[in-house]
Parts: structure tokens; C-alpha cells; sequence
């Protein structure tokens, strides 16, 4: 059994991560421009995300009634913001500079839940797996989005404070134009009803598989061109602590309490596991470098977990199909 265990962690988390060490190969090729992996990225969570997300939930022929997903929103709603208090409350104690404070806390919260989110689920639960996923989504991103400027105002410099009325007008902003949201928002009724287009306009559904299919691999490709081993420097003291506990202790945590406590298993653990022990976030740089936060612990945080991550992510994968908890 353990052999077969091993075999399918291999299967679910190796393609992944294989393509990630392509782009930075390519990109220490020079095999394209930088502007090339940054319109890359922009396209893939503008169009081609946004696309995957939709059909993931509109044309799924999961049986959405297995999953009891309101308990499942529940849980997680409540697990990120414990996860969030847990670090405004923590870190100050810590760490004394502000900006490092901010950068700290967004990443000890906030994962690469939308590029690595959707193809772990499927290498572990296949189409239900993608389908609990996409459903989630978009309370995940509205809570990522709202706790990290809120925290991230609380521990900017003084000229760059927000009032309360633009920090809200800010995040219901970002809420609202994200077009992950909407594309998932978009696909509910569809889910809910059982309603299909005609036959007759299957061009469509047709145009927005081609755009999905191109996803995993672009976004993938463009995360490895993005890393430079350079950015390492300086402040490891900082980002390495906090990557050991993004990708080990938070997950760990979570999951055993989603197990023991609440009894998930399945396909509700596997996204909760993934939710809690993907890597830092990809805005959580871009966030943090335009409030002022220090965007260098951010970098390297990002860096620094997402390589981790080649071996938890392995590790934790096997161990739960062990104890068959997934």
C-alpha cells in the first residue's frame, strides 16, 4: 500500500513542480523576455484563470449534494481569520520594525491558493476535487484581500496610512473587479440549476475550454521565471522562519484539528490541506511593495516556501493517503 502511496504522491505533486523549474530554467536561458513571463501572468489570472474557474463550477458533473460545502466555507472562513489574528497578535511581540511586521503577518495567512490550488485538487480528487476548490475560491480571496490591507495599513509608515473610509473603499474594490470572483460567482447559477446552452452554442463553451487549457502550464512557467536565488540575501532571519511556518506548522496544525476536531477526510481535508500548506502568495509581494511594507522578506518568503513546498507538499501528501485521511 505504502508503495502505491508513494507512487501517487510522486504523480500529484512532481508535474507541478517540474513545470515551475522549467520557466526558471527558461528564463536563465533568456529563452524570453521579462516582459513576456509578466504579460504571461497577467493574462493567465485575468482571462485564463478566471475561464478554468468558470467551467470548473458551471459545467461540473460532480454531484455538488456529497460535499457539504456550506460546513466546509464555514470552517475555512473561520480557520484563515484565526490564522490572521494568531499573527497580528504574535508577531509585534517579534519583531519590532513595522514594515517587516506586515510583510511577516500576510504571509503567515495568505497561500498560492489560486495557482496551486486548483491543479493539486485535481491530482488529488480529481473533478471534485477542482469543483470544492473553485466553490471556495472566492470566500479565500475575499479574505486575503481584506485582512492583508487591513494589516498592512496597520503597520505602514504614517504618510502612508489609509482612513477607514478608503481602507474599505479599497478592499470592497479589489473584492468586486477581481475576476476570479466573478468568474465563480458567475458559474453558480449554472451549478445550482443544472442548466446547460443549447447545443446549438457549444462554440462557447468550446472558445472558453481552449483559454482554460491553457493555464497550470503558463502560470506555472511564469512563477519558476520569476525566482532569483539573488534575493535570498539579507533577510532570512526574517523569511525563513516565517516559510518554515507557512508550509509545516500552519498546515499541521489545520489539518489536524479540520480531522480530529471536525471530522473532515476526503476531498474536504485535501482542499483545507492545500488552502493551509501552499506556498506564500504571489500578491503578497505586489501587495507589499505598494503599502510600503517591506517587499524584500516578501520576495523572500515567497521564494523560500514555494521551494519548501516541493518537499512538504510531497511528504504531507503520502502521510495522508497513508492513514487513507484523503
Amino acid at each position: 500500500m505504502w508503495q502505491k502511496n508513494l507512487i501517487d504522491s510522486v504523480n500529484i505533486v512532481l508535474p507541478i513542480f517540474l513545470l515551475v523549474i522549467l520557466g526558471y530554467v527558461l528564463k536563465r536561458l533568456k529563452f524570453a523576455s521579462d516582459k513576456f513571463y509578466e504579460d504571461a501572468e497577467k493574462f493567465v489570472f485575468k482571462i485564463a484563470l478566471p475561464c478554468q474557474l468558470f467551467l470548473s463550477v458551471a459545467f461540473s458533473s460532480v454531484d455538488v449534494s456529497e460535499v457539504d460545502y456550506v460546513r466546509l466555507i464555514v470552517f475555512c472562513v473561520i480557520s484563515v481569520s484565526v490564522a490572521f489574528l494568531l499573527g497580528v497578535l504574535i508577531v509585534p511581540f517579534i519583531v519590532k520594525d513595522n514594515a517587516v511586521r506586515g510583510a511577516i503577518i500576510q504571509n503567515t495567512f495568505r497561500s498560492n491558493f489560486a495557482v496551486l490550488g486548483i491543479p493539486l485538487a485535481y491530482n488529488i480528487a480529481g473533478d471534485a476535487g477542482k469543483v470544492t476548490i473553485s466553490i471556495l475560491m472566492p470566500f479565500v480571496i475575499i479574505m486575503f484581500n481584506a485582512y492583508s490591507v487591513i494589516e498592512l495599513n496597520v503597520f505602514a509608515p504614517r504618510e502612508s496610512k489609509k482612513s477607514f473610509g478608503q481602507l474599505a473603499l479599497s478592499t470592497l474594490k479589489s473584492v468586486v473587479t477581481n475576476p476570479l470572483i466573478i468568474s465563480v460567482v458567475a458559474g453558480l447559477p449554472f451549478l445550482l440549476t443544472g442548466w446547460r446552452p443549447p447545443s446549438e452554442l457549444g462554440f462557447i463553451e468550446s472558445t472558453v475550454n481552449y483559454l482554460s487549457d491553457t493555464t497550470q502550464a503558463l502560470v506555472l512557467v511564469a512563477l519558476g521565471a520569476g525566482f532569483s536565488f539573488v534575493s535570498l540575501r539579507g533577510k532570512l532571519k526574517y523569511s525563513l522562519p516565517t516559510a518554515i511556518y507557512k508550509t509545516v506548522i500552519l498546515p499541521i496544525i489545520a489539518v489536524l484539528v479540520a480531522h480530529l476536531g471536525f471530522g473532515f477526510r476526503g476531498t474536504e481535508l485535501a482542499v483545507i490541506f492545500i488552502l493551509f500548506g501552499a506556498p506564500s502568495a504571489v500578491s503578497s509581494y505586489i501587495m507589499a511593495k505598494t503599502l510600503k511594507s517591506d517587499a524584500e522578506v516578501a520576495s523572500q518568503t515567497l521564494l523560500l516556501s514555494t521551494l519548501l513546498c516541493t518537499a512538504t507538499l510531497f511528504v504531507a501528501i503520502l502521510v495522508l493517503k497513508t492513514l487513507s485521511w484523503i
